[in-house]
């Protein structure tokens, strides 16, 4: 996978895999379930290593992009390929926020059952009209501020 490729990924939000099929933004391949056992909201897709695209189940619309820059669990794959304008795979909050300005939305860090522990918190991004008029990037850190992934996610789901 490739900037262009996440690029278009993320325009397509909102939309269903079929019609991310049919336009070609999107290769077939197995939606699998988030949980096991039980119902599940959400199915998910993993186009590459490092790379998990999440699903409303009751939809199949695309509701998320998570890129796995640095695992939080051993053995998890992280993604290595190119990475949409500005984002790098070396980032850090606050070359974040030099780069783009105070989030609209953030979280400090937060302690988290083992084996992820203490993470960093998170800042979000609207992207905008030019992007996409209904999603935000959310930044991942880890407890030294070093940046952990990216979610692009829509802002408003039309769901709870």
């Amino acid at each position: 996978m490739d900037a262009v490729t996440i690029n278009r990924l993320v325009r397509g939000l909102g939309r269903t895999y079929s019609e991310l099929l049919a336009d070609g933004r999107l290769h077939e391949g197995a939606l699998a379930p988030l949980f096991k056992e039980g119902e599940n909201e959400d199915l998910i897709q993993k186009p590459a290593p490092g790379i998990e695209l999440w699903f409303w189940a009751e939809t199949k619309r695309l509701e998320r992009i998570v890129i796995t820059l640095s695992t939080l669990i051993e053995g998890d794959p992280i993604y290595t390929g190119e990475l949409p304008t500005p984002f790098t795979h070396r980032m850090d909050q606050a070359g974040v926020r030099a780069l783009l300005g105070e989030p609209y939305r953030s979280k400090g860090p937060a302690k988290l059952p083992p084996p992820i522990g203490v993470t960093g918190g998170w800042d979000a991004y609207r992207l905008g009209k030019t992007v996409h008029p209904n999603a935000e990037v959310a930044i991942q850190f880890l407890g030294d501020k070093s940046a952990s992934g990216l979610a692009f996610r829509l802002i408003n789901k039309g769901h709870n």
